[in-house]
């Protein structure tokens, strides 16, 4: 058990400090693009990567998760599911390309289709990264992560490059490609893998499982970009660009989540599956863990949303500030809901997932639709923030429900919202009432008030549980100036 806190110790280390880091220079890279480029630049590439991410989510059967919850799967049976995911991808590309034109007669932008046939590619690149799965399911994430902010510096600076010579919507193209590329090709140099004579018997129970996570893909596909689509179809390139950026900045941290939680924590709580005193206390400290720096940082970034927009982003990308004060609340919610579904995960609760997303899709499509029929893009979002925490809400449930704990969300976050709650409070009743410039002295006072009064409020709520948490994170005693009680 000792070499498995270890690892997870070690993964998440690694995890985080590849995602803040990738968070970070993505925002930088970010900027500077959009000082270059138009909203519509940024709108109609994001129209042909929402079809790309559906054809890509196609070649997506689950066999990941699948093969890191298994116990007992041979490198034969993975070979052989490799050469499936691989067919597959190559089915779904040429697909891809043929339906180029009716993603750009749905979106009535004739330019979709040479994007599209371009960014063809990268689905199929994509689906060569395949031995990422076999480091996760070790709990080998240094190498990966390392990769990843190599290949994300190199495509980024190429696409600032092509943008300052003037390629325009290219340079996003471009340096989708690029990062494809690297990484798909670093990650066979890394893993050291090399697929052996395949065996296709024994694998039904790995494809059954692979089959209830592509359901849940597909219909998860639909609930997180059903608003990218209406903005896209019904109101307009530009609109979308703005909606991206928010979107982006909202959203992506509580994919970074899901990102440390899926190859970090998944394979980690599928290890101690059958044990669920031990499940229990680690969900626990997972959640304490994600919860005490995660919260705050949505909470936070949902107030000073439209200051950092405006300082980071540029006077043309002033709507975006609006929808990222409200997007964030949908970032929070996603961001713990992944912790949630990786542990019912763990448990092979693929079919639960499944059912959650199905109802979570259908709200998605009845309520954003009449959302922006009656309030266009505030009406959508609103509506947006509604089916997240419906989907939230039937997350914990099943969470709690596989641990056998139906408090455990309660007990473990709501001091931390509390805090964060007043934080908000202070930052924003500021802010409007007495300072309302946009500014990056500004910018940075709100941030550091903000967190110093979070750090405050959240030490005077710690209960002792909490205070040994605490104290067994690295560094975590003298940043947050922990006291013994």
């Amino acid at each position: 058990m000792k070499n498995l806190k270890q690892s997870v110790i070690k993964g998440i280390a690694w995890r985080s400090t590849v995602d803040i880091s990738n968070l970070i220079l993505q925002i930088v890279f970010t900027a500077i693009l959009a000082r270059l480029l138009t909203p519509a630049d940024f709108g109609i590439v994001v129209m042909a990567l929402l079809f790309i991410r559906f054809i890509k989510m196609m070649t997506q059967i689950g066999f990941g998760t699948a093969i890191i919850q298994s116990q007992d799967i041979t490198q034969a049976q993975i070979s052989a599911i490799f050469l499936i995911q691989i067919s597959i991808a190559c089915f779904i590309s040429v697909f891809c390309y043929l339906s180029a034109p009716l993603a750009a007669n749905f979106f009535n932008q004739p330019k979709l289709t040479e994007l599209i046939h371009l960014l063809t590619w990268v689905v199929l690149i994509n689906s060569f990264a395949f031995p990422q799965i076999i480091l996760q399911k070790n709990m080998q994430f240094a190498g990966t992560s390392i990769l990843e902010i190599i290949a994300m510096i190199i495509s980024n600076t190429i696409g600032i490059i092509m943008a300052f010579k003037g390629y325009g919507i290219w340079s996003l193209v471009f340096r989708q490609m690029t990062q494809a590329i690297i990484f798909s090709t670093g990650i066979w140099i890394i893993a050291k893998w090399i697929p052996i004579k395949p065996q296709f018997t024994g694998i039904k129970k790995i494809f059954n499982f692979g089959l209830n996570m592509y359901g849940s893909n597909i219909f998860y596909y639909f609930s997180q970009n059903l608003a990218a689509i209406i903005i896209g179809k019904f109101i307009g390139a530009e609109t979308l660009g703005a909606f991206n950026i928010a979107y982006n900045l909202a959203i992506v941290p509580a994919q970074k989540v899901q990102s440390i939680l899926t190859t970090v924590l998944t394979p980690a709580f599928s290890t101690v599956q059958a044990k669920l005193d031990q499940l229990r206390k680690n969900f626990f400290i997972s959640l304490f863990s994600l919860g005490i720096v995660f919260i705050p940082l949505m909470i936070g970034l949902s107030a000073v949303a439209e200051n950092f927009v405006l300082v980071v982003y540029g006077e043309k990308w002033q709507s975006a500030g609006m929808f990222l004060t409200l997007l964030a609340i949908v970032g929070l919610f996603k961001g713990i809901e992944h912790l949630l579904r990786s542990v019912i995960l763990a448990k092979g609760g693929a079919a639960t997932i499944f059912h959650i997303t199905i109802i979570e899709t259908t709200a998605s499509l009845l309520l954003l639709s009449l959302g922006s029929y009656f309030f266009e893009v505030i009406g959508l979002i609103i509506a947006y923030i509604t089916v997240s925490l419906i989907s939230f809400t039937l997350t914990t449930i099943a969470a709690q429900n596989t641990i056998k704990d139906n408090t455990l969300l309660f007990r473990t976050t709501t001091r931390t919202f509390f805090a964060a709650g007043i934080m908000f409070a202070v930052i924003t009743l500021g802010y409007y009432t007495l300072i309302e410039s946009h500014s990056i002295t500004t910018l940075c006072t709100q941030i550091i008030l903000g967190g110093s009064i979070y750090i405050v409020f959240r030490i005077k709520l710690l209960t002792k549980e909490e205070q040994s948490l605490i104290n067994k994170m690295p560094l975590a005693p003298i940043l947050l100036l922990t006291h013994k009680k």
